[in-house]
């Protein structure tokens, strides 16, 4: 029969989810502030390309390749990821806070990382990276499904690049190597991050475990 204090308490895995939807909570809430961040500062970029930057002691020329009709277009993505960010924050502020929140805010970072991406440089584009970032995002809600989402998402939107690239645009395609190790950091990004969020709840187990042995003794003695 359970005891009282079981009762009050409930089972670990009870109270591991208690803790659990808090820190998704705290999480998501730094992750767009991360994602707007973020956003604001590729636009930067992308703007510094566009009109060029001189500062006299720092000067970027203007990107020829950057033309009226690819700045329009990316601006148009990234006023709709703020967007995206803004309606997030809205639902944070009113508590409104579903489990599958998490989850179509990071398939939105996907899509539209994606969709920049396609009329940009695809596979070539440095901005590539950015999958690797979304991932490392998701281990900010500590749910270890959302990490697998997260890493097969970003492959999912990398292997859409590789074949844009192949069929439409020719011009972006990069060497089978360079696609293979890139696949291969995608994976293992999100299996070391998903370590990470198992060693945080092997280490929390194992912190209460020891506190309730040590108070036990305490009450024994």
């Amino acid at each position: 029969m359970a005891t009282g204090l079981e009762t009050t308490l409930g089972t670990p895995d009870r109270q591991w989810f208690i803790v659990g939807r808090w820190q998704e909570y705290e999480g998501e809430a730094r992750a767009n502030l991360l994602r707007i961040i973020g956003i604001a500062a590729f636009y930067i970029v992308e703007l510094v390309n566009y009109h060029g930057l001189r500062l006299g002691f720092l000067e970027m020329p203007k990107v020829e390749e950057v033309t009226p009709a690819f700045h329009q277009a990316v601006t148009a993505l990234a006023v709709a990821w703020t967007m995206v960010g803004l309606g997030i924050l809205l639902c944070l502020r009113g508590h409104i806070f579903p489990a599958q929140l998490k989850y179509i805010s990071t398939g939105c970072d996907i899509v539209l990382l994606t969709a920049i991406l396609t009329v940009a440089d695809g596979p070539k584009s440095p901005l590539v990276v950015g999958y690797l970032l979304l991932i490392a995002l998701s281990t900010l809600r500590f749910n270890l499904p959302l990490v697998w989402f997260a890493t097969g998402g970003s492959m999912a939107g990398y292997l859409f690049l590789l074949g844009h690239a192949r069929w439409f645009r020719e011009a972006t395609r990069v060497p089978r190597y360079h696609q293979l190790m890139f696949v291969l950091a995608l994976v293992l990004t999100g299996v070391v991050l998903g370590q990470v969020i198992r060693r945080v709840r092997w280490m929390a187990q194992d912190y209460a475990d020891r506190l309730a042995s040590e108070q036990k003794e305490g009450s024994d003695g």
